[in-house]
């Protein structure tokens, strides 16, 4: 793609993006979780567009992706669900924890955990 096209499509995307956020009503916290969606997915886009994505190994992309993922589920949980502070604060360290274990059993540091395989290493 090339260079042309690349800014007319980022320039279409922001502009449905300002479209929406302007002029459809919606609740300020839908608005907010469908500008990071978007904004995760044109990142996602333009790295693979450019040819990062395929330079990267995909256990690398595998392991970066999940860690956004269980982020971004993490922030709307203490966001948007309404729970005593306390269980927020415990379901922080549980889920911390168990991502932590993950990443050192999927990188075999951790041996006593089994063996979870993250892409083709």
């Amino acid at each position: 793609m090339d260079l042309i096209s690349l800014v007319v499509v980022l320039i279409i995307v922001g502009l449905l993006l300002w479209m929406v956020n302007n002029y459809i009503p919606m609740e300020a916290r839908i608005k907010q979780i469908l500008n990071i969606v978007v904004i995760i997915a044109v990142i996602l886009w333009l790295l693979n567009t450019v040819g990062i994505m395929g330079v990267l190994p995909r256990a690398l992309v595998s392991v970066v992706v999940s860690l956004v993922v269980v982020g971004l589920l993490l922030w709307l949980v203490n966001t948007y669900i309404p729970m005593d502070a306390r269980i927020k604060q415990i379901l922080n360290i549980v889920i911390i924890i168990a991502v932590v274990l993950w990443l050192l059993s999927a990188f075999g540091i951790l041996s006593g955990l089994p063996r979870v395989q993250v892409g083709k290493l």
